[in-house]
């Protein structure tokens, strides 16, 4: 595949992606009555014997921790020629960037699941599809724009990694509880990876320095640049072998438990997608690595024969340090790991009051904190609401609902994280929604 059509497929993730690797659920994870919520802990329960789901249930989740669209669209205005244009420089002066923001997209749903219970056993099967991209940005970048390089400066752009996954899962899952009134729980899920697309960013240093007044304001470019992707190929070509590829194979765990100290008090905490993806179907890796220097033109010259710069030359000097070297290369991706740690407080028979702890990583550790509150109504009604703080967006509302119509029907179910994003999405900054139905029994 032309070079040109790996730019394009990479330039198109990190536009879906523009709207933390991994995607956290925290008003999801109060509904335990809803089999969706084991994607958070594995030893979650629901009072029903058995769910299945089948094609009807799905997640989506966007973030952007350093601006909003609102913010963007506040800052383009017609130039005297009537055209629209970013004002790039009050669009930067009305930031609070911190060098590790990040844009994320993400989208997971659920083919087939099933779980059922078997005494003080629960197994279930599912078969989930994930898509998850993310875009790291810096600063630097609208400095340079604005401000251009001061002499004796280096800027750094190393900090624009592109990372995008696509790959599906086929997991089996249990759960036992132990101990009387079933006090402890301990559940785990075993699961098979299918990878189907990636890019990964393994590194990016590009740097840009200017030399002093006596260097003429000589410009030096570094570049030490290596990108690894799989899936794109086939992408382009064969939708249909893309889809069905099942030679990026990998294996992950999720591991979970709840304990209930006393009749108010209880605990739960959980690990999700410990694991890794070997890919080697379609799988490439593009590098470059080189250093340039334009040592601009002689002062004595100058005045007499004026600029002699070889135009041409120049050009082709700076393209060979960006030109990428393909190679066929197998190579692994980890898993976005996440840690839930919750408490639980009975304020009532069926009212609970929780705090939770979330964490992830993606180059340094993004954590989270949700304060919420559910209610049962007998086995037919669950509701939950929640306040967190999290990608540095501190007005995050959530809630969720779910209805079951019956022993042997229909549960519907919603959740998201910012309930005012929803309502306003152009000032929200972090925005997720799930829902669905399964049938229960």
């Amino acid at each position: 595949m032309k070079k040109k059509y790996v730019f394009i497929f990479i330039l198109g993730i990190t536009l879906i992606t523009s709207p933390g690797f991994a995607q956290q659920e925290l008003t999801l994870h109060l509904l335990n009555n809803v089999y969706q919520s084991t994607h958070t802990n594995p030893a979650f329960r629901s009072q029903n014997s058995i769910n299945v789901t089948i094609f009807s249930s799905a997640h989506l989740s966007l973030k952007n921790s350093g601006f909003t669209y609102n913010q963007l669209a506040a800052n383009i205005a017609e130039d005297e020629t009537g055209q629209r244009i970013l004002d790039l420089e009050q669009l930067y002066n009305g930031l609070d960037l911190n060098g590790r923001d990040y844009f994320h997209f993400s989208a997971n749903v659920d083919l087939f699941a099933l779980s059922f219970k078997a005494g003080k056993n629960r197994f279930s099967l599912n078969v989930t599809e994930h898509i998850q991209g993310r875009q790291r940005y810096d600063a630097s970048i609208f400095q340079f724009a604005i401000e251009g390089n001061e002499p004796g400066q280096t800027l750094q752009f190393g900090n624009f990694e592109t990372d995008a996954i696509h790959y599906r899962e086929v997991g089996l899952g249990f759960n036992r509880s132990f101990l009387e009134e079933s006090k402890l729980v301990m559940g785990t899920r075993l699961k098979a990876l299918f990878g189907l697309g990636n890019i990964q960013t393994q590194y990016a240093d590009v740097s840009l320095t200017t030399g002093t007044e006596q260097e003429l304001y000589a410009l030096t470019t570094n570049a030490n640049i290596r990108v690894n992707t799989s899936g794109t190929t086939l992408a382009e070509e064969d939708q249909e072998a893309y889809i069905y590829n099942m030679q990026n194979t990998g294996f992950g765990i999720d591991l979970g438990g709840t304990y209930k100290l006393n009749n108010q008090l209880s605990f739960s905490a959980s690990v999700i997608n410990l694991g890794m993806i070997t890919w080697k179907e379609d799988a490439k890796s593009y590098s470059s690595e080189g250093t340039f220097t334009f040592t601009g033109v002689e002062n004595d010259n100058l005045l007499t024969e004026g600029f002699d710069i070889d135009i041409e030359q120049l050009t082709d000097s700076i393209a060979d340090i960006f030109e990428l070297e393909e190679e066929n290369a197998r190579y692994s991706t980890g898993l976005p790991t996440q840690v839930y740690l919750t408490g639980n407080y009975q304020l009532a028979s069926r009212t609970t009051a929780s705090a939770t702890l979330y964490s992830d990583f993606y180059q340094t550790f993004r954590r989270g904190f949700a304060l919420g509150i559910r209610q049962n109504v007998g086995r037919w009604l669950q509701a939950a609401a929640t306040y967190s703080v999290q990608n540095r967006s501190f007005n995050n509302l959530g809630a969720g609902l779910s209805i079951t119509t019956g022993p042997g029907g229909i549960q519907l179910y919603f959740s998201t994280d910012n309930v005012l994003a929803l309502a306003n999405v152009g000032n929200a900054r972090v925005a997720n929604m799930r829902a669905g139905f399964n049938f229960v029994f």
